[in-house]
């Protein structure tokens, strides 16, 4: 197992088979305060949800409370996610065969990507991904995203490599089209 960063392990079994992990990293203090932060959350919504059973809300306030669970709901969704893909989630790149295969897998699952080589353009950096407010929302540890690889199968354009640094992303690119022969 060969390393790119602190992020990237590889392994090429053959010259033109690559098999890639790219794993979440929060620091340990990161890691914390999103725990923290969704366990606060997750509180201060079951508070507001055993309220609606011992409160006597009227209409009004039944609307306003319904409203503001709907919100909560979906915010619990992406903090428990965050946790999870940050606990026991992996990127997995494999070049085998003439055929790419891309999984976002947590703790072992998840759905392939799969396309031959032969349909693909070159791998490249997404520079869109250095400016503006997304990019920071992105960065953020409670988000699942911040992909910076850009690749194209047929005319979709995809990405992959969740908060890597733009040094590991190049280094990445550059193995991922030598590999697929795009660089030949």
């Amino acid at each position: 197992m060969k390393k790119i960063g602190g992020q990237i392990e590889y392994t090429r079994p053959k010259k033109d088979e690559l098999k890639v992990e790219i794993s979440p990293f929060l620091s340990k203090n990161k890691m914390n305060m999103l725990v923290l932060w969704g366990a606060a959350w997750t509180f201060c919504g079951l508070v507001i949800i055993v309220s609606l059973f011992t409160y006597g809300f009227n209409k009004d306030e039944l609307v306003m409370v319904s409203i503001f669970l709907i919100f909560w709901a979906y915010f619990e969704l992406k903090i428990v996610h965050a946790v999870r893909w940050n606990k026991r989630g992996k990127e997995i790149i494999e070049l085998k065969n003439g055929e790419f295969t891309y999984y976002k897998l947590i703790s072992g699952r998840g759905l392939p990507i799969k396309s031959h080589i032969t349909k693909m353009r070159p791998f490249r950096y997404a520079e869109d991904t250095e400016k503006g407010f997304w990019n920071e929302i992105n960065k953020s540890s409670w988000m699942v995203g911040g992909e910076v690889i850009e690749y194209a199968i047929e005319e979709k354009i995809k990405r992959l490599g969740m908060k890597i640094s733009k040094k590991d992303a190049n280094q990445l690119i550059t193995l991922l089209n030598k590999t697929s022969g795009f660089n030949a």
